[in-house]
């Protein structure tokens, strides 16, 4: 059991900030990338297309053994990992916005929700922000779809224009007057965080990235199923165009061979 891989898959390109922790934090453990890039984007399905998605992908998973799989993207987490859990044998671990944490971390008592346009609509969001941010804390949701967008494709590496534009239209001129923490509630947004940072220095901006592989490495070691010794290795897929994914790494700088994969109708 301790040898088998962890599974980890997103809409695309996302999932890559929760592999860099994981290699960080437990860089012994075997790795398998899903992008599900057919499906992309998450943020503007139902949650009964997020079911139907979620469940094809873990069935395309379950060939390879994981030991766990990590749903890497916050739309589904939020909506609809109770459920997905029920269809499966193998744990399931989902990534959802830290609130908490951004609410211990303000003093303006404002904080902003980066996330997909279906995040901030769900309910479950509305319960969570009632469960984790005081009522005295004032929270502005900030829809971050089209920029999501420009990172899955690319471009906001490529394309100066293209990264000023999105980002103009993604936040109020005002916003460093009015709060002073962001979470990053989409897996894709941490691949841009510095140049986040670097524009609106006085803004934390949390990461849910580093503690979602904390969480993973004690869930191993709490079950006994660690893997002890040697240098993780990584497989990486994508459902879609497995060139147009290829170059899209490539513009973020990673260099990683692709398969392709077909996820079961």
């Amino acid at each position: 059991m301790s040898n088998r891989p962890i599974a980890v898959f997103d809409s695309g390109v996302g999932s890559l900030s929760i592999i860099k922790e994981l290699k960080a934090e437990i860089p012994t453990e075997d790795l398998i990338y899903l992008a599900d890039r057919e499906n992309f984007p998450y943020g503007t399905k139902s949650p009964e297309q997020l079911n139907k998605i979620m469940i094809k992908s873990i069935k395309s998973l379950e060939p390879y053994s994981p030991k766990l799989i990590i749903m890497a993207s916050n739309t589904p987490s939020v909506q609809v990992l109770d459920n997905i859990r029920e269809c499966t044998s193998i744990p399931i671990m989902g990534v959802k916005p830290p609130l908490a944490e951004a609410a211990r971390l303000t003093k303006k008592k404002h904080i902003g929700i980066m996330a997909t346009e279906s995040t901030l609509r769900s309910i479950q969001l509305r319960q969570q922000i009632a469960r984790e941010v005081p009522q005295k804390i004032f929270v502005t949701r900030i829809n971050a779809s089209p920029l999501i967008r420009v990172i899955e494709d690319g471009s906001f590496f490529a394309s100066n224009e293209i990264r000023q534009f999105v980002l103009e239209s993604t936040f109020q001129p005002e916003v460093e007057d009015i709060m002073d923490v962001i979470t990053l509630s989409s897996t894709h947004l941490p691949l841009i965080k510095d140049y986040l940072e670097s524009l609106f220095s006085t803004i934390k901006f949390v990461d849910p990235a580093h503690n979602t592989a904390k969480d993973v490495k004690k869930f191993l070691k709490d079950n006994g199923i660690s893997k002890k010794t040697g240098t993780g290795k990584m497989l990486v897929f994508v459902t879609g165009d497995k060139i147009e994914f290829q170059q899209a790494l490539r513009q973020m700088g990673f260099k990683y061979k692709v398969q392709s994969i077909s996820t079961p109708f």
